[in-house]
């Protein structure tokens, strides 16, 4: 037993160790999109399909065989490995291609086999395992390999991500391993012996032949709920990435609690009591669905909060449900399967059909709808709800009451958000009226026979009490009234984020919408280019408006002090300017004739968006050049270009692409700019402050370190707007405006680690836990 539980043990903490360890290396050649982690547990969770599949196949192979066949993978995984799975520096983006094949390209070549033979282990371990020792249950080793797997990614961004280079994790990772390989490859040969000894025993075989196979149905919601599980985890936890940032603890914490639903689910029965899960279910629906409303105004606190707790018990849910219809342990390599065909499905559905299919992140929306029918159907499989008693029925009657009146303050206070809350509220109570009408049943004969746990076999006993008759069909049409008022809840909120827009493109790096606003007012009235719910600069519609410089970039701002303000300007020359990042082009206001300006600019669709709905570069006095590609590989490729002025400002909807603030990234910043250059970064963000990393990395490389905050004007258009400037340039530093713009920076603390490729700590400058 020992022998197995380590194997399973260690196999899983290396599965999921993998995982924020590959993704966080090959982050930077992809431009610190949300989308490089989707992608990542596209790749996975497919592997682990690939794993499922190859276990159940070779179950099916005469047992001498077995492991025979299974120490030949392990070979073949143990030699492409070796000595190191960091990936190869050839396989870094040129900027053509597509991004989502380059990175399971990448994939394939640094972690492909390894994983695979990790992916195998916990079904095909535990099938070994339940030949072995037929008396016993193999669903503990389940839950013990969700606690490694566990272990695995908590230890990641904790303990080994601050104290080790991603070049030593990589080959640590190898090593532990090839302690696996060995510990495998000893069961495989134990199981190829035992098998010889166990085949002249046909008293087994002829128990387990007694085992009626699980239907096809049965089959289809094992696959159902394992996809609506995914699904909710990555469609929530990428949410969470596009305004916070791509990081590997932003990754990790929702990733664990999915682990931990399979934990506790696989543990017992008694971990899911349908009487407290279905209540949170309702809530957390609630919940998402008003996030999702709130938009961007929601804070990070709010979002990590509700989306977490949300996949939790979605998450619940779902294994729970898959828990309670488990077959025989005999058919347990066909309910994985089942399990990781369903994980794959969601993996594949966000991560490469819903970019290509949808305008807009609709796959949130469709897994709420869909988790939601599968549960009922769920339900109607397994009517043990367990609702039962007064205090349940009190519960319920409150939620209810607290619905309705929500629903009456909301009408009263804010008519027009009535008709966005409205189906929801009444979702809601039908939802909760269906918890209360089962919290009346009674007893009322035999009902379909339901699966109990047995470690021997399947053990069917009468269920007993159900809805009364005389309720049935009222109860079960609640549930279907809610799902429907669900959905028309989340139309309404998808049609009322592109009602406005003039054109949606979604691709690999999010997506981008061109919308109008203030149109009663012929001098405000603005068009608007926005990367998920952020704002990435506007042009006025008035001609003799279009010009001005606005958003983020007025002229008080930093980077207007710094185009404006530099030597070279005063005196009349013409600037070279790198910007990476492009948005609508506000920046271009600030060419003059001379000047030459060169944008880096990862997403293919910003630029045509730019130039079709935008006249700023039609309009803009400088001679431009776009650079495709991401902005600081790009950079690394190109000979110096002498730049006055290298502007950062890339960011992904509201996140920071921290590969942009490493100190490598900046001695490839520094080596671009002249020695009297101005580097500019643009650190306005609802969540961080930029400003510790940016004067630690300042006095590393002794350049002077200016912070520039300016606060709104609505009439010009301009938004508060916080900039870093790091210049070594005496004139433009000892300049009276300059001084008077900066702000004081005595107390900002650089006391932290310093950023690099290797290593960087979102956590320790988010706002919120500063106090900021």
């Amino acid at each position: 037993m020992l022998l197995f539980a380590l194997t399973i043990f260690l196999s899983a903490f290396l599965l999921f160790q993998v995982q924020p360890l590959i993704g966080k290396i090959i982050l930077p050649w992809f431009g610190g999109t949300p989308a490089v982690w989707t992608t990542c547990m596209l790749f996975f969770q497919c592997l682990l399909l690939a794993g499922y599949a190859y276990a159940h196949a070779v179950m099916a192979l005469p047992a001498r065989k077995q492991g025979l066949v299974h120490l030949a993978v392990l070979v073949a995984a143990l030699l492409a490995g070796a000595p190191t799975i960091f990936p190869p520096e050839g396989y870094k983006p040129e900027g053509d291609g597509v991004p989502l094949l380059q990175i399971l390209l990448v994939l394939t070549v640094s972690v492909g086999l390894p994983y695979f033979a990790l992916s195998t282990t916990g079904s095909l371990v535990q099938a070994w395992f339940s030949r072995l020792h037929p008396s016993r249950s193999p669903y503990p080793l389940y839950a013990l390999s969700n606690i490694g797997s566990l272990l695995g990614l908590l230890t990641f961004p904790f303990l080994v991500e601050p104290r080790l280079g991603s070049a030593t994790q990589a080959s640590l990772w190898f090593l532990g391993f090839a302690g696996f390989c060995l510990l495998c490859g000893s069961i495989a040969v134990q199981t190829t012996r035992a098998s010889a000894r166990a085949a002249a025993e046909p008293t087994g075989d002829v128990a387990t032949a007694e085992v009626p196979a699980p239907t096809w149905g049965l089959r289809a919601v094992w696959v159902a709920l394992g996809a609506c599980a995914s699904i909710m985890l990555l469609a929530m936890t990428n949410q969470m990435a596009i305004d916070v940032a791509s990081v590997p603890f932003l990754w990790v914490i929702p990733l664990a609690l999915y682990l931990m639903s399979f934990i506790l689910c696989f543990s017992s029965e008694k971990w899911y009591p349908r009487w407290l899960f279905y209540p949170l279910f309702v809530g957390a629906t609630a919940g998402v669905v008003g996030l999702m409303l709130a938009g961007a105004d929601a804070g990070i606190e709010q979002q990590a909060l509700v989306y977490c707790a949300a996949i939790f018990i979605y998450a619940m849910v779902c294994h729970g449900e898959l828990y309670r219809l488990r077959p025989h342990p005999r058919h347990l390599t066909a309910f994985y399967l089942a399990l990781s065909v369903g994980g794959a499905l969601g993996g594949v559905f966000v991560g490469a059909i819903a970019p290509l299919v949808f305008s807009a992140y609709y796959e949130l929306h469709i897994g709420l709808v869909a988790t939601s029918l599968l549960v009922l159907h769920a339900f109607r499989r397994d009517q043990r709800l367990e609702l039962r008693g007064r205090g349940v029925a009190a519960v319920v009657l409150a939620g209810a009451a607290a619905v309705a009146y929500t629903l009456w303050r909301v009408q009263s206070d804010s008519p027009d958000s009535f008709r966005f809350i409205a189906p929801l509220a009444g979702a809601l109570l039908c939802m909760l009226l269906f918890g209360f009408l089962w919290s009346l049943r009674v007893p009322t004969g035999p009902s379909d026979p339901v699966l109990t746990d047995s470690p021997s076999g399947p053990r069917w006993i009468d269920a007993g009490a159900r809805i009364n008759h005389g309720r049935a069909r009222l109860a079960w049409l609640l549930p279907i009234a809610a799902i429907v008022l669900l959905a028309v809840n989340l139309v309404i909120e998808g049609r009322y984020r592109t009602s406005e827009a003039l054109t949606i493109e979604r691709g690999f790096f999010g997506v981008l919408r061109v919308a109008d606003r203030y149109t009663h007012d012929p001098l405000q009235a603005r068009r608007i280019l926005f990367h998920g719910a952020i704002n990435h600069g506007f042009q006025y519609r008035d001609r003799e408006r279009q010009m001005w410089h606005n958003s983020y970039f007025a002229e008080e701002s930093g980077i207007g002090t710094a185009l404006t303000r530099h030597p070279k300007r005063l005196a009349g020359e013409p600037l070279k300017i790198g910007l990476l990042g492009l948005g609508s082009g506000t920046l271009l206001t600030y060419g003059r004739p001379g000047d030459s300006i060169r944008i880096y600019e990862i997403d293919p669709e910003v630029e045509p968006l730019s130039r079709q709905y935008f006249t700023y570069f039609e309009r803009t006095e400088a001679t431009t050049e776009v650079v495709l590609g991401d902005g600081r590989l790009s950079l690394e490729r190109e000979p110096d270009q002498a730049y006055d002025v290298l502007i950062l400002d890339a960011f992904s909807s509201d996140a920071i692409p921290m590969h942009l603030l490493t100190r490598e990234a900046f001695e490839t910043y520094f080596r671009h700019l002249k020695p009297d250059g101005i580097l500019a970064a643009n650190m306005s963000n609802r969540h961080v402050d930029i400003r510790p990393v940016l004067k630690q990395l300042a006095q590393h490389f002794a350049w002077e370190f200016v912070w520039i905050e300016n606060y709104s004007d609505d009439p010009r258009g301009v938004y508060a707007a916080d900039w870093g400037l790091l210049s070594n340039n005496r004139a433009f530093l000892d300049d009276p405006l300059v001084k008077t713009r900066q702000g004081d920076t005595s107390g900002v603390s650089t006391d932290l680690r310093m950023w690099t490729d290797d290593y960087s700590n979102l956590f320790a400058v988010l706002k919120w836990v500063q106090g900021g």
